[in-house]
């Protein structure tokens, strides 16, 4: 249970941090629906050091609660330990939040140095098909076998614990890493679809959070998680024929 709370502690304070940048920037009274039915936002151009650290925040507030399951697993296997045990268990996940950190430096420095040249391009073209695009490149993404390796290694974690032991702060760290990679390699397409939805849309962080969170966790969901992908990649095709047509 204590990693469970510390994983909430720390979503909690991203999702907060998230909510006083939104509500600054788009002031206090939130609809939500209109939040989550707004327009199609293409990556615009900001600050690199704004744009890195929101990312950051999306990483955390919407990643760090898939990673419990491994965490508190990681800590029941670590109960022998007796001696900075509990520097170990913050070493397991402080490799998972660097591995994210890192997706979050490529996506928001990518957002800060080509989100304006790519709007101003995407403002030629029509905004059904580049939206359109992006969900059936994401939706076939989740159909995809590595994909699906990477989340059956999500939803197993016993087996990568097994096969991939290290001892120490410093190997604890390193199978966070590894963990954290394997977890992009199975997300970064969904968390993607927030360039198409805008950056700090709380309201689409949520339900890509939720869908993230249900598919590595919930029973069957694996196979939701593709039937999900198809639906993506027929909205998109759709949004692409409703322009060309």
């Amino acid at each position: 249970m204590l990693a469970f709370g510390g994983v909430a502690l720390g979503s909690l304070a991203a999702w907060v941090a998230l909510a006083v940048l939104h509500g600054a920037h788009h002031g206090p009274d939130i609809d939500w629906l209109s939040e989550l039915c707004r327009g199609i936002a293409l990556p615009f151009s900001t600050a690199l050091p704004g744009a890195v650290a929101i990312w950051v925040l999306m990483s955390i507030a919407m990643m760090l609660p898939t990673a419990a399951p491994a965490i508190d697993m990681y800590v029941r296997l670590t109960r022998r330990i007796e001696a900075r045990r509990g520097a170990h268990v913050v070493g397991f996940a402080g490799g998972y939040l660097v591995a994210w950190g890192g997706f979050a430096v490529v996506a928001g420095s990518a957002q800060s140095l080509f989100g304006g040249e790519i709007a101003k391009i995407s403002a030629t073209l029509p905004q059904g098909a580049v939206a359109g695009g992006l969900l059936v490149l994401a939706g076939l993404y989740q159909v995809t076998p590595l994909k699906q390796t990477c989340l059956t290694l999500c939803r197993n974690p016993m087996a990568h614990f097994m096969s991939h032991w290290r001892e120490g702060i410093g190997g604890a760290l390193r199978m966070g890493m590894f963990h954290g990679l394997v977890c992009i390699g199975c997300c970064w397409a969904l968390m993607a679809l927030m360039f198409l939805f805008g950056a700090m849309n709380l309201a689409w962080m949520a339900a890509l959070g939720l869908l993230m969170l249900l598919e590595k966790a919930a029973p069957g969901a694996a196979r939701a998680g593709r039937l999900t992908g198809l639906a993506m990649a027929l909205a998109g095709t759709t949004l692409i024929l409703t322009d060309i047509i």
